[in-house]
Protein backbone atom coordinates (compact mmCIF):
# COMPACT_ATOMS: atom_id res chain seq x y z
CA UNK A 1 0.00 0.00 0.00
CA UNK A 2 2.91 2.74 0.82
CA UNK A 3 4.72 1.54 -2.26
CA UNK A 4 1.41 1.98 -4.29
CA UNK A 5 1.27 5.11 -2.88
CA UNK A 6 4.67 6.68 -3.28
CA UNK A 7 4.92 5.95 -6.84
CA UNK A 8 1.52 7.61 -7.41
CA UNK A 9 2.88 10.62 -5.71
CA UNK A 10 5.81 10.60 -7.73
CA UNK A 11 3.73 10.70 -11.03
CA UNK A 12 1.65 13.58 -9.86
CA UNK A 13 4.82 16.30 -10.58
CA UNK A 14 5.47 15.16 -13.93
CA UNK A 15 2.05 15.25 -14.76
CA UNK A 16 1.61 19.41 -13.30
CA UNK A 17 5.07 20.06 -15.36
CA UNK A 18 3.62 19.03 -18.22
CA UNK A 19 0.30 20.61 -17.50
CA UNK A 20 2.09 23.70 -16.45
CA UNK A 21 3.87 24.28 -19.60
CA UNK A 22 1.01 23.32 -22.21
CA UNK A 23 -1.21 26.25 -20.03
CA UNK A 24 1.71 28.44 -20.73
CA UNK A 25 2.19 27.79 -24.55
CA UNK A 26 -1.04 27.99 -25.29
CA UNK A 27 -1.96 31.43 -23.76
CA UNK A 28 1.15 32.86 -24.73
CA UNK A 29 0.66 31.77 -28.20
CA UNK A 30 -2.85 33.09 -28.66
CA UNK A 31 -2.84 36.06 -30.62
CA UNK A 32 -2.93 39.54 -28.95
CA UNK A 33 -0.99 41.82 -26.76
CA UNK A 34 -1.85 41.22 -23.15
CA UNK A 35 0.41 44.50 -22.16
CA UNK A 36 -2.08 46.71 -24.43
CA UNK A 37 -5.07 44.91 -22.67
CA UNK A 38 -3.85 46.16 -19.24
CA UNK A 39 -3.27 49.33 -20.18
CA UNK A 40 -5.63 50.15 -21.93
CA UNK A 41 -6.58 51.62 -25.21
CA UNK A 42 -5.41 55.25 -24.91
CA UNK A 43 -2.06 54.11 -23.30
CA UNK A 44 0.50 55.24 -24.94
CA UNK A 45 3.47 53.17 -26.57
CA UNK A 46 6.03 54.08 -23.42
CA UNK A 47 3.40 52.77 -21.00
CA UNK A 48 2.71 49.67 -22.50
CA UNK A 49 7.03 49.24 -22.81
CA UNK A 50 6.79 49.52 -19.11
CA UNK A 51 4.33 47.14 -18.81
CA UNK A 52 6.12 44.53 -20.68
CA UNK A 53 9.04 45.03 -18.81
CA UNK A 54 7.34 44.76 -15.59
CA UNK A 55 6.00 41.56 -16.25
CA UNK A 56 8.40 40.34 -18.38
CA UNK A 57 6.92 40.00 -21.22
CA UNK A 58 9.57 41.63 -23.31
CA UNK A 59 12.23 38.13 -22.60
CA UNK A 60 12.37 35.03 -24.99
CA UNK A 61 9.41 32.81 -24.19
CA UNK A 62 11.69 29.68 -22.86
CA UNK A 63 12.95 32.42 -20.61
CA UNK A 64 9.21 33.34 -19.27
CA UNK A 65 8.87 29.69 -18.64
CA UNK A 66 11.75 29.50 -16.67
CA UNK A 67 11.09 32.97 -14.45
CA UNK A 68 7.35 31.01 -14.24
CA UNK A 69 9.12 27.41 -12.92
CA UNK A 70 10.75 29.56 -10.25
CA UNK A 71 7.64 31.72 -9.27
CA UNK A 72 5.76 28.54 -8.81
CA UNK A 73 7.80 26.40 -6.68
CA UNK A 74 8.12 29.27 -4.64
CA UNK A 75 3.83 29.38 -4.48
CA UNK A 76 3.68 32.80 -6.29
CA UNK A 77 1.41 32.46 -9.17
CA UNK A 78 2.09 35.96 -10.23
CA UNK A 79 0.35 38.98 -10.30
CA UNK A 80 -2.89 40.15 -12.21
CA UNK A 81 -2.48 42.53 -14.84
CA UNK A 82 -6.11 44.24 -14.35
CA UNK A 83 -6.43 44.92 -10.33
CA UNK A 84 -2.14 44.66 -9.41
CA UNK A 85 -3.21 41.49 -6.65
CA UNK A 86 -1.61 38.48 -6.23
CA UNK A 87 -3.36 36.03 -8.28
CA UNK A 88 -2.99 33.19 -5.47
CA UNK A 89 -4.54 35.74 -2.60
CA UNK A 90 -7.54 36.25 -5.23
CA UNK A 91 -7.91 32.27 -5.67
CA UNK A 92 -7.69 31.81 -1.97
CA UNK A 93 -10.77 34.09 -1.07
CA UNK A 94 -12.80 32.77 -3.87
CA UNK A 95 -11.86 29.17 -3.38
CA UNK A 96 -14.52 28.57 -0.43
CA UNK A 97 -17.04 29.70 -3.00
CA UNK A 98 -16.07 27.18 -5.57
CA UNK A 99 -15.59 24.52 -3.14
CA UNK A 100 -19.38 25.28 -1.33
CA UNK A 101 -20.81 25.06 -4.57
CA UNK A 102 -18.66 21.87 -6.33
CA UNK A 103 -19.19 20.23 -3.13
CA UNK A 104 -22.90 20.52 -2.33
CA UNK A 105 -23.00 19.50 -5.95
CA UNK A 106 -21.14 16.00 -5.37
CA UNK A 107 -23.42 15.33 -2.00
CA UNK A 108 -26.24 16.04 -4.28
CA UNK A 109 -25.31 13.81 -7.24
CA UNK A 110 -24.25 11.00 -4.75
CA UNK A 111 -27.00 11.16 -2.76
CA UNK A 112 -29.80 11.35 -5.07
CA UNK A 113 -28.36 9.18 -7.84
CA UNK A 114 -27.09 6.17 -5.72
CA UNK A 115 -30.57 5.99 -4.08
CA UNK A 116 -32.30 6.02 -7.06
CA UNK A 117 -30.03 3.58 -8.70
CA UNK A 118 -30.60 1.18 -5.37
CA UNK A 119 -34.39 1.90 -6.37
CA UNK A 120 -34.16 0.82 -9.70
CA UNK A 121 -32.23 -1.91 -9.03
CA UNK A 122 -34.37 -3.59 -6.74
CA UNK A 123 -37.54 -3.70 -8.96
CA UNK A 124 -35.88 -3.96 -12.21
CA UNK A 125 -38.32 -3.63 -15.76
CA UNK A 126 -41.11 -1.59 -13.35
CA UNK A 127 -42.89 1.24 -13.54
CA UNK A 128 -40.10 2.80 -10.65
CA UNK A 129 -37.36 1.12 -12.93
CA UNK A 130 -38.83 3.07 -16.24
CA UNK A 131 -39.58 6.45 -14.14
CA UNK A 132 -35.99 6.56 -13.17
CA UNK A 133 -34.31 5.74 -16.39
CA UNK A 134 -36.47 8.20 -17.94
CA UNK A 135 -35.49 11.23 -15.03
CA UNK A 136 -31.74 10.27 -15.76
CA UNK A 137 -31.69 10.41 -19.46
CA UNK A 138 -33.08 13.78 -18.72
CA UNK A 139 -30.61 14.74 -16.65
CA UNK A 140 -27.98 13.79 -18.81
CA UNK A 141 -29.28 15.16 -22.05
CA UNK A 142 -30.08 18.84 -21.01
CA UNK A 143 -27.27 21.43 -21.62
CA UNK A 144 -26.22 22.76 -18.29
CA UNK A 145 -26.80 26.57 -19.13
CA UNK A 146 -30.02 25.49 -20.74
CA UNK A 147 -31.20 24.25 -17.49
CA UNK A 148 -29.82 27.02 -15.32
CA UNK A 149 -31.84 29.36 -16.99
CA UNK A 150 -35.02 27.58 -17.10
CA UNK A 151 -34.35 26.86 -13.50
CA UNK A 152 -33.84 30.87 -12.76
CA UNK A 153 -36.71 31.79 -15.30
CA UNK A 154 -38.90 28.99 -13.58
CA UNK A 155 -38.05 29.05 -9.53
CA UNK A 156 -36.81 33.28 -9.47
CA UNK A 157 -38.61 35.19 -12.44
CA UNK A 158 -41.73 33.03 -12.51
CA UNK A 159 -42.71 32.03 -8.64
CA UNK A 160 -40.40 33.82 -7.02
CA UNK A 161 -39.20 31.54 -4.50
CA UNK A 162 -35.60 31.60 -4.94
CA UNK A 163 -32.93 34.44 -5.61
CA UNK A 164 -31.68 34.70 -9.25
CA UNK A 165 -28.38 35.33 -8.46
CA UNK A 166 -25.09 35.84 -6.13
CA UNK A 167 -24.19 34.24 -2.37
CA UNK A 168 -25.57 34.58 0.87
CA UNK A 169 -27.79 32.16 2.29
CA UNK A 170 -29.09 28.30 1.44
CA UNK A 171 -31.39 30.05 -1.03
CA UNK A 172 -28.64 31.10 -3.29
CA UNK A 173 -27.44 27.64 -3.21
CA UNK A 174 -30.31 25.55 -4.30
CA UNK A 175 -30.44 26.71 -8.02
CA UNK A 176 -26.89 26.45 -8.60
CA UNK A 177 -26.18 23.50 -7.28
CA UNK A 178 -29.34 21.74 -9.07
CA UNK A 179 -27.99 22.94 -11.87
CA UNK A 180 -24.38 21.32 -11.21
CA UNK A 181 -25.70 18.21 -9.96
CA UNK A 182 -28.61 17.25 -11.58
CA UNK A 183 -26.51 15.40 -14.54
CA UNK A 184 -24.44 13.88 -12.42
CA UNK A 185 -27.39 12.72 -10.24
CA UNK A 186 -28.37 10.94 -13.55
CA UNK A 187 -25.19 9.10 -14.44
CA UNK A 188 -24.82 8.20 -10.60
CA UNK A 189 -28.40 6.43 -11.01
CA UNK A 190 -27.40 4.55 -14.06
CA UNK A 191 -24.21 3.37 -13.21
CA UNK A 192 -25.41 1.73 -9.40
CA UNK A 193 -28.07 0.76 -11.44
CA UNK A 194 -26.25 -1.54 -13.52
CA UNK A 195 -23.10 -2.79 -11.02
CA UNK A 196 -26.30 -3.42 -8.04
CA UNK A 197 -27.69 -5.24 -10.90
CA UNK A 198 -24.80 -7.54 -11.26
CA UNK A 199 -23.92 -7.39 -8.01
CA UNK A 200 -27.10 -8.97 -6.66
CA UNK A 201 -27.08 -11.51 -9.09
CA UNK A 202 -23.28 -12.82 -7.69
CA UNK A 203 -23.50 -16.38 -5.24
CA UNK A 204 -22.45 -14.70 -2.13
CA UNK A 205 -25.41 -12.38 -2.12
CA UNK A 206 -27.42 -15.46 -2.62
CA UNK A 207 -25.91 -17.02 0.44
CA UNK A 208 -26.89 -13.99 2.40
CA UNK A 209 -29.70 -14.15 1.83
CA UNK A 210 -30.75 -17.60 2.38
CA UNK A 211 -28.86 -17.28 5.70
CA UNK A 212 -31.99 -14.82 6.50
CA UNK A 213 -30.40 -11.82 6.77
CA UNK A 214 -32.53 -8.72 6.10
CA UNK A 215 -33.25 -7.13 3.07
CA UNK A 216 -32.28 -4.21 3.81
CA UNK A 217 -28.89 -5.38 5.01
CA UNK A 218 -28.18 -7.31 2.15
CA UNK A 219 -28.42 -4.48 -0.61
CA UNK A 220 -26.63 -1.81 2.10
CA UNK A 221 -24.22 -3.77 3.72
CA UNK A 222 -23.05 -6.08 1.11
CA UNK A 223 -24.15 -5.12 -2.36
CA UNK A 224 -23.44 -1.26 -1.99
CA UNK A 225 -19.93 -2.01 -0.82
CA UNK A 226 -19.21 -4.17 -3.20
CA UNK A 227 -20.31 -2.07 -6.15
CA UNK A 228 -18.66 1.01 -4.78
CA UNK A 229 -15.60 0.94 -7.12
CA UNK A 230 -16.88 2.10 -10.21
CA UNK A 231 -18.60 4.44 -8.16
CA UNK A 232 -15.53 5.88 -6.42
CA UNK A 233 -14.23 6.03 -10.21
CA UNK A 234 -17.14 8.21 -11.06
CA UNK A 235 -16.58 10.56 -8.01
CA UNK A 236 -12.85 11.30 -9.23
CA UNK A 237 -13.82 11.45 -13.13
CA UNK A 238 -16.65 13.64 -12.75
CA UNK A 239 -15.07 16.08 -9.21
CA UNK A 240 -12.94 17.38 -12.90
CA UNK A 241 -16.44 18.38 -14.84
CA UNK A 242 -17.67 19.57 -11.87
CA UNK A 243 -15.09 22.13 -11.81
CA UNK A 244 -15.38 22.70 -15.25
CA UNK A 245 -19.17 22.98 -15.49
CA UNK A 246 -18.68 25.32 -12.44
CA UNK A 247 -17.30 27.75 -14.60
CA UNK A 248 -20.35 28.42 -16.55
CA UNK A 249 -23.00 27.94 -13.64
CA UNK A 250 -20.85 30.82 -11.98
CA UNK A 251 -21.19 32.89 -14.53
CA UNK A 252 -25.44 31.86 -14.95
CA UNK A 253 -25.72 33.29 -11.48
CA UNK A 254 -22.76 35.55 -10.79
CA UNK A 255 -21.99 33.24 -8.16
CA UNK A 256 -18.14 34.96 -6.78
CA UNK A 257 -16.26 31.76 -7.18
CA UNK A 258 -12.67 30.38 -9.02
CA UNK A 259 -15.28 29.93 -12.54
CA UNK A 260 -16.26 33.49 -12.63
CA UNK A 261 -13.15 34.91 -12.11
CA UNK A 262 -11.20 32.65 -14.99
CA UNK A 263 -13.58 33.92 -17.44
CA UNK A 264 -12.95 37.54 -16.21
CA UNK A 265 -9.29 37.05 -17.12
CA UNK A 266 -10.35 35.44 -19.97
CA UNK A 267 -12.01 37.95 -21.46
CA UNK A 268 -9.73 40.76 -20.19
CA UNK A 269 -6.65 38.10 -21.32
CA UNK A 270 -5.53 38.56 -18.13
CA UNK A 271 -2.60 35.59 -18.15
CA UNK A 272 -1.56 35.75 -15.02
CA UNK A 273 -5.14 34.94 -13.54
CA UNK A 274 -5.76 32.60 -16.31
CA UNK A 275 -2.47 30.80 -15.96
CA UNK A 276 -3.23 30.39 -11.77
CA UNK A 277 -6.80 29.42 -11.96
CA UNK A 278 -6.08 26.59 -14.88
CA UNK A 279 -3.26 25.36 -13.09
CA UNK A 280 -4.95 25.47 -9.82
CA UNK A 281 -7.63 23.80 -11.03
CA UNK A 282 -5.60 21.03 -12.84
CA UNK A 283 -3.88 20.78 -9.37
CA UNK A 284 -7.09 19.71 -7.71
CA UNK A 285 -7.89 17.12 -10.01
CA UNK A 286 -5.09 15.43 -10.29
CA UNK A 287 -4.55 15.27 -5.83
CA UNK A 288 -8.30 14.28 -6.36
CA UNK A 289 -7.45 11.10 -8.56
CA UNK A 290 -4.77 10.57 -6.47
CA UNK A 291 -6.91 9.78 -3.63
CA UNK A 292 -9.34 7.96 -5.81
CA UNK A 293 -6.78 5.17 -6.53
CA UNK A 294 -5.91 4.71 -3.01
CA UNK A 295 -9.47 4.10 -2.54
CA UNK A 296 -9.41 1.87 -4.52
CA UNK A 297 -6.49 -0.23 -3.17
CA UNK A 298 -8.31 -0.05 0.15
CA UNK A 299 -11.71 -1.46 -1.58
CA UNK A 300 -9.81 -3.99 -3.40
CA UNK A 301 -6.13 -4.73 -2.21
CA UNK A 302 -5.13 -6.36 -5.20
CA UNK A 303 -4.98 -2.97 -7.42
CA UNK A 304 -2.18 -2.35 -4.83
CA UNK A 305 -0.52 -5.65 -4.79
CA UNK A 306 -0.98 -5.20 -9.22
Amino acid sequence: MLDYAIYRIAVLLPTLLAVSLAVFLVLHLVPGDPARNAAGPDAEEEDIALIREHYGLDQPLWKQYGTYLVRLSQGDLGESFRSRRPVLDEIMRRLPATMELAGFAMLLAVLVGVGMGVAASMKPNSWVDDAIGALSAFGISVPVFFLGLLLMLLFAARLQWLPPSGRGSWANLVLPVVTLGLPYVATFARVTRSTMLEVLSEDYIRTARAKGLVRRTVIWRHALINAAIPLVTLLGVYFGRLLGGAVIVETIFAWPGLGRYMVDGIIQRDLQVVQGCILFFATAIVVVNLVVDLLYSVLDPRIARG
